[in-house]
């Protein structure tokens, strides 16, 4: 299973041909550098844009036509990878070989109708989808401060730095009231004239068909290249972490660890922060949750995990509040016997194990399949076959070595009221 890239001038056009799954998907990305500001815009565009098209007026009408077509799946959301605002519009339909040889086409139709054909009347978006869109999100950004363990991570990334990795991924209220129908309306061309887009097609299906049928539905006018860098690099390190406390009326206290990764190697990136976070974290059998909850139960959870665009490691809890002091100590000293190579033979080759078997599950998936591939292009990685053979490379030195490139910045808690769950 290989990707092949097509130039289309004004996108890239990735595909994926296999006969391993009965669905041909469809992924359209447009991604731009991030700005604060165009958060809450862009997610409530995105959820407008599915929901009615200028000939699918209703939400009731786009549903039956989404029926007519067996059932399509029709989705948007946006992810904030790094520097960069990134939106997938995701298409699934069922090959036409099962149903019929107009599917592909129609299908694709209402795929431009979504992009390029939206809802509008006298330069403005319809007025009760709108209201419709704006009222969920609004729940959702709400919804999103109650929940403790989100709360805690955006908290915590908030007083690591300014970076984009402290924006919040659901937008602001205070940036939601602002947005009308019409300015909403004058982001959404705007949109589609500065971002840059990649389109990525997978499942059996004729190339030449493929790429005439994109080139005739997924037209975009405009030629735009990435300019900024995507992953953010840090410049400064504290010789001590910052401990943040707060005080809230949830039971169980959420602890949020930021560390920074810092001059980082292209396969330490690639491949030794991976083997590193498993060991310390990210694995069923990691050091934390062997001393940290199975040993000595300070935790209800503790876990690790990397964000290579962001250059981060991030460790998230669920603790008593009287314990904090206990887990932090611990997770200093987890973190210093790595460093100092107390790491056996066993524990690498059950995270070497544990991964590969990961990775191997993303092959089940068909959409698993092109979010690797996503991933692959943004962040420069190998492909699965190589991925497989370089993390059976690495060594216990390696681990050693990265591990002193990880810089303990920020400690959050966001405490209970009590030691309940």
């Amino acid at each position: 299973m290989k990707e092949k890239v097509v130039d289309l001038k004004y996108a890239k056009l990735h595909l994926i041909k296999t006969n391993k799954f009965r669905s041909i998907n469809f992924k359209v990305l447009l991604k731009e550098e991030i700005k604060k500001e165009d958060i809450t815009k862009r997610n409530l565009l995105t959820d407008f844009l599915v929901l009615s098209t200028k000939k699918y007026k209703t939400r009731k009408e786009l549903a039956l036509k989404i029926q007519d077509l067996y059932s399509l799946y029709l989705s948007s959301f946006n992810t904030r990878i790094g520097n960069y605002l990134v939106t997938r519009f995701n298409l699934s339909i069922l090959n036409p070989k099962y149903t019929e040889n107009s599917m592909l086409e129609e299908s694709l139709e209402l795929l431009h109708e979504v992009l390029f054909e939206p809802n509008v009347k006298n330069k403005e978006f319809d007025k009760e989808i709108f209201k419709v869109v704006k009222n969920d999100l609004e729940k959702e950004i709400i919804s999103s401060c109650e929940n403790p363990r989100v709360y805690a991570n955006l908290a915590m990334l908030s007083h690591l730095g300014n970076g984009a990795y402290s924006y919040k991924g659901y937008g602001y209220l205070e940036d939601l009231e602002k947005i009308t129908e019409k300015n909403l309306y004058e982001y959404y061309k705007e949109f589609l004239y500065k971002s840059c887009v990649d389109i990525y097609v997978i499942g059996e299906f004729d190339e030449k068909e493929m790429i005439s049928l994109i080139k005739e539905k997924i037209d975009f006018k405009t030629i735009k290249k990435s300019k900024g860098e995507l992953i953010i690099y840090h410049d400064k390190i504290k010789m001590r972490p910052s401990i943040f406390i707060e005080d809230s009326n949830f039971n169980q206290s959420k602890l949020s660890i930021g560390c920074k990764l810092k001059d980082l190697t292209e396969f330490e990136r690639k491949y030794v922060i991976n083997m590193y976070n498993m060991i310390l974290g990210g694995g069923f059998n990691s050091k934390f949750m062997q001393e940290i909850r199975e040993k000595n139960s300070l935790a209800y959870y503790i876990n690790s995990n990397v964000n290579k665009a962001d250059n981060l490691l991030i460790i998230s809890s669920g603790i008593s509040k009287e314990n904090f002091d206990k887990v932090i100590s611990r997770v200093k000293m987890i973190m210093k016997s790595i460093r100092d190579g107390k790491i056996t033979d066993e524990e690498l080759e059950q995270a070497k194990t544990e991964y590969l078997s990961i990775l191997e599950e993303t092959c089940d998936n068909i959409d698993s399949i092109v979010e690797n591939e996503i991933a692959r292009d943004l962040l420069n990685l190998d492909n699965l076959e190589v991925r497989q053979e370089e993390i059976k490379k690495v060594t216990i030195e390696d681990i050693i070595n990265v591990s002193k490139k990880v810089h303990l910045d920020t400690i959050y808690l966001l405490k209970g009221d009590n030691n309940g769950a």
